[in-house]
């Protein structure tokens, strides 16, 4: 009888309930979908504010234009490099998971105070 390439209980993980985990049953499509929702929802949340980032700090924000786009392409490299440093924190302290799960809330954080802040803008005048 031969060895199988892969046991079917994955050494060292263990599931929410502290059980072991089978290769057999977790993961698959489930974990994709959220991934993948979690992705597109990660892109259309740049993009709407890439696009009107410059209007915005230029106009409500009252910077020079050259400022705008300097603030603008400072945050377009950020928002690229970033991930790497999640990267590593997801997999040497955190979990993959529970990173995605935290770049989550902290997007849809960011995405409440920009409009917030507009808001509180318009109070004022």
């Amino acid at each position: 009888m031969e060895a199988p390439l892969l046991s079917d209980t994955v050494e060292g993980s263990f599931e929410a309930k502290g059980g072991p985990v089978s290769r057999s049953e977790t993961g698959r499509w489930r974990s994709s979908v959220f991934i993948i929702g979690v992705e597109i929802a990660e892109r259309f949340s740049y993009f709407g504010i890439s696009s009107n980032l410059i209007t915005y700090l230029a106009g409500p924000l009252q910077q020079s234009t050259v400022t705008a786009a300097v603030n603008v392409n400072t945050w377009s490299g950020v928002a690229y490099m970033l991930p790497l440093f999640g990267a590593f924190i997801a997999d040497g302290y955190v979990g993959r998971y529970r990173m995605v799960f935290f770049a989550s809330v902290l997007y849809i954080l960011v995405r409440i105070s920009l409009p917030l802040s507009v808001h509180h803008w318009l109070i004022k005048l």
